[in-house]
């Protein structure tokens, strides 16, 4: 793994740059060797760059004036790779499900690795947003997931049934304190009349164990179909097309209906937050 591991959102503007400087670099009859040393570098430096390395600012001056490229491609590269950085990533379909949600009046979710956004606590979401992203994208991203928030309590929320796998109230995000604030949030949002908050016991038969593969959530609209959302190992598919809606909103009626009630939800809720 390479100790820029953690910048994989930037990675294929990475591998542009290094692409653009070999193919300058072999238009013009040079060796990494021979360009490293017009630059006054290491040839090891130039195959870093051209093999996937995070180029410097100064690297990327220096090969615009070398190549006297008037248009300074390899600053602007450098300069979309940094902005890359400080972009939180998202997966594909995820900004479109996002616009859908301002929109839904129900929505139907069910989690099998971690609280879904919208139920989480700030802390709570630091420490997942900070386990894949660069440390300068965390809070960024933080204050865009808070203000999903929003929709929870504004003049009409949308009526929330949220299913949870009871393995994700025992996977203890960020120590026992953050994860006690989280429960404790869990609760008090399933006190509003407009949510149902329900938990799949830990011990799941063979009957639908292979649904518990991926988040899944639902957004209905008044007036207008259904639309579904699945998520797994960061990548997110929007469904629309009405068959396959129909086979998620089976899936969901399904877990949900080997769930515990909402009261003996929230009473496993409590004994969790006890053991903590």
């Amino acid at each position: 793994m390479s100790d820029d591991a953690h910048e994989y959102t930037r990675d294929p503007l990475i591998r542009a740059f290094g692409a653009v400087l070999r193919a300058h670099r072999e238009e013009a009859g040079l060796s990494r060797a021979q360009l490293a040393e017009a630059l006054g570098c290491s040839p090891q430096w130039i195959e870093k760059l051209e093999t996937g390395k995070k180029p410097s600012k100064e690297s990327a001056i220096d090969l615009d004036t070398f190549f006297k490229i008037p248009a300074r491609t390899f600053q602007r590269m450098w300069e979309e790779i940094e902005g890359a950085g400080r972009r939180p990533a998202a997966p594909p379909g995820f900004r479109r499900y996002v616009e859908l949600e301002k929109q839904a009046s129900k929505i139907r979710t069910f989690e099998a690795l971690l609280i879904t956004g919208l139920f989480q606590t700030a802390d709570y979401a630091r420490t997942v947003l900070a386990s894949f992203l660069a440390p300068e994208a965390v809070e960024p991203a933080l204050a865009t997931r808070m203000e999903r928030k929003q929709i929870l309590t504004g003049d009409h929320p949308p009526r929330m049934w949220l299913t949870i796998d009871e393995w994700v109230l025992r996977r203890t995000v960020g120590g026992p304190a953050v994860m006690r604030d989280q429960l404790r949030h869990l609760l008090e949002l399933g006190e509003h009349p407009h949510t149902m908050i329900q938990i799949l016991p830990r011990h799941t038969t063979d009957q639908y164990v292979g649904a518990l593969s991926a988040s899944l959530t639902l957004l209905g609209f008044d007036g207008s179909s259904e639309v579904a959302y699945a998520e797994a190992a960061g990548q997110g598919n929007l469904i629309q097309e009405p068959h396959a809606v129909a086979d998620c909103a089976i899936r969901y009626e399904t877990l949900r209906g080997h769930a515990l009630s909402v009261a003996e939800s929230r009473h496993l809720i409590e004994k969790v937050m006890e053991d903590l």
